[in-house]
């Protein structure tokens, strides 16, 4: 990871310093006040005379974060003299955030954004690019350059609108859509005739040839925003090349290095390594304008990382392959005849072979293993590796030995273990606790979870290239070259998933700490669904507070976040969904005022997109009933419900479900998004029609569950296949919800079919949360226990519980939960720590409400 500029340097102001000069120079400036304001991340300079816009042509100036005050110097005069609404990066810090590129691709170089009257863009951005002629920027991707030797940028974009309203898009004149979201590349409404290129120029030629002409683009590999990797054909030869690209000013570390300084360095490592059958070899270097660009020979068309994924973790039997060599094809056809060990092997003599050039490689991971046909490795990226100690900064967490300065070649075999984990497990390495130690020993709880056998060899492989002592890692390496050992027999290995009970107090505290933060928080620094939802927001967060009665802190947190909600001026940017809109949030306010005594909602009608639970007509009329359970009276709510049903039975059953994708799980079948989740709603309705409808879904899901759990179980199938949202666990709610309903033992059998297929996948599922991960399986086993009363269930969700637990950070007691990034924690209940509060709750309490799902019945 790269490191950011020293704070302390003259030329590196800070957000006080940059405050203070933008009101010095508007102070000074002739019309009306304009009072800066922030929001954390932006400094605000908006123009009391700019006209109310949806949408129009802005300008984007970029700069590097030591250029950045010269460059407001410059251009806030100029800007302060004319009607246009001004943003700008908070501090230098702040800017060196967006040009690292972690915020992705379109964020890198918008130190400031103008919004400009229409009649003034083209003059007003020329008089700009005249002012910056010859300043450092990194392009601005999503945009054009106003002309090639200033760091000035425009694009067709939203004005005053949030992230999510640019995500339904522009309306242009005829009321077509537009999308808003800045993307990778430019793009332009049909309505709207560019600025600064005249109407009748020709259009731009989208060239798939480079390097002067010497390679023709093929195919794309990956998208950074750092640059991109093609796959192409040198014409010359017909040999096929990987093309790296690296952008100017992008990803800048304390030292000034950017993308293309690493490259620069990859130049010269693979000139080190260059002969070594398992390294690419370098073919070219060249630049194009102010990128560059590396080029090298293709040595395989799939990482290890995708063909985990596509193909299913590897074999590594009971000390299978102990007599392959180093040589041996391993083959990379169908799940089973992949060698583990003899991956292993291959992988462990390529680093040799680097190691003894000198070089340490320092980012050895899954996805920089390229695979031939024949299964053979290859290494590729070493734009991070030490040569003869020199190296740049950087490596990927949780791969990379804590601490690690690429002076020891054991590193790398620390970084080779946690790559035949993900072999072996299809999982990453824990990386959300700050103690490495905890991180290793929960990355060795997962694989003991994956392969239970006591005294696996290939576990103990893992365990023993993992270690932290160089002596024990070097012995480990040597262990593989000679072959793996037989099976020790021994007691069960231990897993390390605490305890469900002392994790769950924890989790609730953690759960008040967020509230408590996110009331804190700064009301503009984020999206209002992030900020308001039922899915990640202060609703969902605050409905499972409200769980927890016998905790005064929970209610009084939960007490706080809904007078906090119903006040926030974002509560009319949302829409009427459940999930993601002003149900799931009205839901959360009504429950608060029944509980606690606060302001309730006042009765409406919402209006979602679509028919499924997430976000359109069936997640709607279960937030009715609902609100009709917690106010009886409420008979407005119940009408509602009756309407939502009776336009759901009213369309044939293909209209009900989004296209299947059998790439990524059941979608049409599913409860998010899917029929069984608009037939959870129906099943609650009195009405003779809407069961009628329900139970035409439920028979048609019923008899396609034994064909959904097989695909499930393939070799290379999606772990989605497990989830509540798409999945299996979606699909055995829905069906012990109607078997319990009907009197049904046959579709509860069917639901407990659903469940074991998830049981035999969490071992191999990295997320943790409700929506995606296991604690959506784990409700399910809670929901199977409560309808059967058979103990296996409660085991089950034991066993959910534990894994759980295990790829946490933190005491065992006292767990931190990984969110949708798997180093930090997330406040969502669909994607965070009130989720698994929620799962942990039932478990404890041997049942229990879930946060907007209709209770069993």
């Amino acid at each position: 990871m790269s490191t950011p500029p020293d704070p302390g340097s003259a030329a590196v102001l800070g957000q006080e310093e940059l405050r203070r000069r933008a009101e010095e120079l508007a102070a000074r400036a002739p019309g009306p006040h304009r009072p800066l304001r922030t929001d954390g991340q932006w400094w605000y300079l908006p123009d009391p005379r700019m006209p109310e816009l949806a949408h129009g042509w802005k300008l984007h100036l970029s700069a590097r974060p030591e250029g950045f005050a010269a460059l407001l110097d410059t251009v806030l005069p100029i800007l302060l003299g004319r009607v246009c609404d001004v943003k700008f990066a908070v501090s230098a810090a702040a800017l060196w955030e967006l040009n690292s590129g972690r915020h992705g691709a379109a964020a890198v170089g918008k130190a400031v954004t103008v919004y400009p009257r229409p009649e003034e863009v083209r003059s007003l951005g020329l008089e700009l690019a005249q002012a910056l002629a010859g300043r450092e920027g990194p392009a601005v991707v999503s945009d054009r350059p106003v002309r090639p030797d200033a760091p000035v940028h425009y694009r067709y974009g939203p004005f005053r609108v949030t992230d999510d309203e640019a995500q339904a898009g522009m309306a242009g004149p005829d009321g077509s859509l537009f999308p808003g979201l800045a993307e990778a590349r430019y793009r332009r409404p049909p309505w709207a005739d560019d600025p600064f290129e005249a109407a009748d120029a020709p259009a731009r030629p989208a060239t798939t040839r480079v390097g002067a002409g010497r390679y023709r683009i093929t195919a794309g590999i990956t998208r950074a925003p750092s640059g991109h990797v093609y796959r192409a054909v040198e014409l010359a030869t017909g040999r096929e090349v990987v093309i790296k690209q690296a952008r100017a000013f992008v990803a800048e570390d304390g030292a000034g290095t950017d993308a293309r300084g690493r490259l620069r360095h990859e130049q010269r490592v693979l000139d080190a390594l260059a002969g070594i059958p398992g390294v690419p070899a370098l073919v070219d270097y060249f630049r194009h304008g102010t990128d560059e660009y590396l080029v090298s020979a293709a040595r395989g068309r799939i990482d290890l990382r995708r063909e985990v994924l596509t193909a299913g973790p590897y074999d590594a039997g009971a000390g299978a392959g102990a007599g392959a060599s180093a040589g041996a094809g391993a083959g990379a056809g169908t799940a089973g005849g992949r060698d583990w060990w003899t991956l292993a092997r291959r992988l462990l003599h390529v680093l040799d072979a680097v190691h003894s050039r000198g070089v340490v490689v320092c980012d050895l991971k899954p996805a920089n293993v390229v695979l031939d046909p024949d299964g053979r490795p290859a290494l590729v990226d070493f734009g991070v590796s030490a040569l003869a100690g020199d190296r740049p900064p950087g490596a990927t967490a949780g791969y990379g030995l804590p601490g690690a300065t690429g002076e020891d070649p054991t590193e790398d075999h620390y970084a080779l273990g946690a790559t035949l984990h993900h072999a072996l497990t299809g999982l990453d390495p824990v990386v959300i606790d700050q103690d490495p130690a905890t991180n290793r020993d929960r990355t060795l709880a997962c694989l003991r979870a994956a392969l239970p056998e006591p005294g696996h060899p290939a576990a103990e492989l893992v365990e023993g290239l993992l270690s932290f002592d160089p002596v024990h890692r070097a012995a480990a390496a040597a262990r593989l070259r000679e072959g793996p050992r037989p099976v020790r027999r021994g007691a069960p290995g231990g897993r390390s998933g605490g305890r469900p009970a002392e994790a769950l107090d924890h989790t609730v505290t953690t759960c008040v700490r967020m509230a408590r933060e996110l009331v804190a928080a700064d009301p503009g620094a984020e999206r209002p669904r992030t900020l308001l939802s039922l899915y990640d927001g202060a609703a969902g967060l605050g409905l499972e507070l409200l769980q927890h009665p016998e905790r005064p802190d929970a209610r009084a947190a939960a007490a706080e976040l809904a007078r906090w909600t119903a006040a926030h001026p974002a509560l009319d940017h949302l829409d009427g969904s459940l999930y993601q809109g002003r149900t799931g949030v009205d839901l959360f306010l009504a429950e608060a005022a029944a509980a606690l005594g606060t302001e309730p909602p006042r009765p409406r009608r919402y209006e979602g997109t679509g028919v499924d639970q997430i976000g359109g007509t069936a997640g709607i009329g279960t937030g009715h009933l609902l609100l009709a359970a917690l106010d009886p009276a409420a008979g407005a709510h119940r009408a509602a419900a009756a309407d939502c049903a009776a336009d759901l039975a009213g369309r044939p059953l293909d209209d009900l479900g989004e296209e299947p994708n059998p790439g990524t799980a059941a979608l049409a079948e599913g409860f998010a998004h899917g029929r069984a989740g608009v037939a959870h709603f129906l099943l609650a309705m009195p009405d003779e029609a809407s069961r009628h409808a329900a139970r035409q879904i439920v028979d048609g899901l019923a008899a396609d569950l034994p064909r959904i759990a097989a695909a499930a179980r393939a070799p290379g199938a999606t772990r989605r296949y497990l989830s509540w949202c798409r999945g299996l666990a979606g699909l055995g709610t829905l069906l012990v919800q109607a078997g319990r309903r009907d009197g049904d033992d046959a579709l509860i059998a069917l639901a407990a079919e659903a469940a074991d297929t998830c049981r035999t996948l969490a071992p191999r599922t990295a997320q943790v949360f409700r929506c995606c991960g296991l604690a959506g399986v784990g409700d399910l086993f809670v929901d199977l226990a409560v309808a059967t009363g058979e103990a296996r269930h409660w085991a089950a969700a034991e066993e959910l519980a534990a894994l759980i637990l295990t790829r946490a950070g933190g005491p065992p007691d006292r767990p931190l939960l990984p969110g949708r990034r798997p180093d930090a924690e997330a406040r969502a209940w669909a994607v965070g720590t009130p989720g698994v509060t929620t799962f942990l709750r039932r478990l404890a309490r041997r049942g229990g409400p879930v946060p907007g799902l209709l209770p069993l019945h």
